[in-house]
């Protein structure tokens, strides 16, 4: 009996604890299944590289070519700015494309889309891009199909190859400015910024994003605007942009467009484009994939004050630079990586050309050069730094304390634009 007896005790909790086990089952969360790496979510589809054609330019100096194609009418789907469309893989069909959270939809009034077919009883094949720079194909009702010429006197090309917004006007380029496009990642791969032709569509103005502020957003993508550089609002009232301005010229995004805040020679920044830009200016977004960038010529002079200058500019009488510092001192770019140049930091406001070591980042995160190739251009660079510091502090003037340059952290609340 007391055999038994141990047996039945020993079933019964076994018993118990299956019992527990299943229950804790039904509440705990399953194991999520590994991510998906960017590269994978793209597999399968032609991107945004593929938009403008396999032998397109991307010359930004054949000012004609830029025109023409920045004058050139779109179709665009007839819905709301807000509104997306998701083609269907029949006419007449309820099966989508493609059904990825935000992606496989084409959104509306602002997003260019081609044409690939006649009408079908009603339906038409289109291909647009979707939220991961991927070309959809797919059938949309015909009637939702709209030509719309884009405004004739303005136009704004955006490169992410060199993360600069171009401004034209009336067949001539008039001034450019840095940007940061969408940085993807892997869990959140539709934060890249979607190449193709847009409409600027409405003026919507100031909103919040995960603590930052954007100011002067104009729509040109659903929820992907143009905006001012993002700031955090300080209990005091005033804005800090520090770190957001420090990005310019890089990715780094969740999709917007981030405009410098600092206008330029010519009056360029977000201001300007909110102030001047009109409905409808076609906006043409530029992929960078497959593409290298290359080194400004080693000749190309750039200009830092030697009196505790902490950056280097475009101009030897940067608009951000207090006027008693005219003129700055002239370097060459070759010389950049050297000595007391090799700890400056680039002009926020007149953004000059970049490192070659920041373009060799880029160029490798890209798949335009390799890892070995980029060590031993990081390596190059270390070596001449370490030749050549001695010889280019010796020219330079002495360091000050580096407070009387640029002003550019904090400006009062209401001073700052609405």
């Amino acid at each position: 009996m007391k055999v038994s007896s141990r047996l039945s005790r020993i079933s019964l909790g076994l018993l118990n604890a299956v019992l527990i086990a299943v229950l804790l089952a039904g509440f705990l969360p399953a194991p999520e299944a590994s991510a998906k790496t960017v590269a994978q979510w793209l597999e399968g589809f032609q991107t945004g590289k593929d938009w403008f054609g396999e032998d397109f330019a991307y010359d930004i100096n054949d000012t004609e070519a830029v025109w023409e194609l920045l004058m050139k009418p779109i179709t665009v789907l007839d819905v709301g700015e807000t509104e997306s469309v998701y083609p269907v893989t029949e006419p007449g069909g309820k099966k989508k494309v493609n059904n990825d959270k935000l992606g496989g939809f084409i959104n509306g009034a602002s997003a260019a889309v081609h044409v690939l077919g006649e009408d079908e009883n009603g339906w038409t094949l289109i291909e647009g891009i979707d939220y991961y720079n991927r070309i959809i194909r797919g059938y949309v009702k015909t009637k939702l199909l709209k030509t719309v010429t884009p405004n004739q006197h303005y136009g704004v090309v955006v490169d992410k190859l060199t993360q600069r917004l171009y401004v034209f006007i009336d067949g001539k380029f008039f001034s450019s400015c840095a940007v940061s496009t969408g940085l993807p990642n892997d869990e959140q791969p539709y934060n890249e910024t979607s190449a193709g032709e847009y409409l600027t569509i409405s003026w919507s103005g100031g909103f919040d994003s995960e603590g930052m502020y954007c100011d002067m957003a104009i729509r040109f993508n659903n929820g992907d605007k143009i905006h001012e550089v993002p700031c955090t609002i300080l209990a005091d009232g005033t804005k800090r942009y520090t770190k957001w301005e420090a990005q310019l010229g890089q990715k780094a995004s969740h999709g917007c467009i981030r405009v410098a805040r600092l206008p330029n020679d010519e009056g360029l920044d977000q201001e300007w484009l909110w102030d001047n830009l009109k409905r409808m200016t076609k906006v043409l977004i530029w992929d960078d994939a497959g593409r290298k960038m290359p080194y400004p010529d080693d000749d190309t002079l750039l200009y830092y004050n030697p009196n505790g200058g902490k950056y280097y500019h475009s101009t030897p009488e940067c608009s951000s630079v207090k006027k008693k510092y005219y003129p700055l001192t002239a370097f060459k770019y070759s010389e950049l990586e050297t000595g007391l140049y090799a700890r400056l930091d680039p002009c926020p406001s007149c953004t000059p050309v970049k490192r070659k070591s920041v373009i060799d980042l880029e160029n490798l995160n890209r798949g335009a050069i390799t890892q070995e190739e980029y060590d031993a251009l990081i390596a190059g660079y270390a070596a001449q730094a370490n030749g050549t510091a001695d010889t280019a502090t010796a020219t330079a003037a002495p360091e000050a304390t580096a407070t009387d340059d640029v002003e550019i952290t904090i400006i009062p609340a209401e001073d700052a634009d609405n």
